[in-house]
């Protein structure tokens, strides 16, 4: 039967350094997602170069945005990978 939280401290979860460390990190991937969404769309007339014989603001949208999401979600994943293990390193291991 799977522990329950609130029997494994007296304290919420979200106030342990893991869980403010997770939302720190969702916070600024949040941050970093918009930034990347928002601001070449505002610039997208400005950017009218050519790039690989397309127009450089259809190349932002079509192949720039899509990698970096994957590029966001990559890092989110292996830094709460090394953070899950690190917990678990801390609790005793399994």
């Amino acid at each position: 039967m799977p522990e329950s939280r609130a029997s494994s401290s007296s304290s919420s979860p979200a106030s342990t350094p893991y869980w403010r460390r997770n939302v720190w990190l969702i916070v600024l991937l949040l941050v970093v997602w918009a930034a990347l969404t928002f601001i070449p769309s505002y610039f997208a007339r400005s950017l009218s170069f050519d790039f690989i014989g397309w127009p450089f603001s259809f190349w932002m949208a079509a192949y720039g945005a899509p990698l970096a999401y994957l590029i966001l979600i990559a890092i989110y994943a292996r830094v709460m990978n090394r953070a899950d293990r690190r917990a678990d390193e801390a609790k005793g291991g399994r």
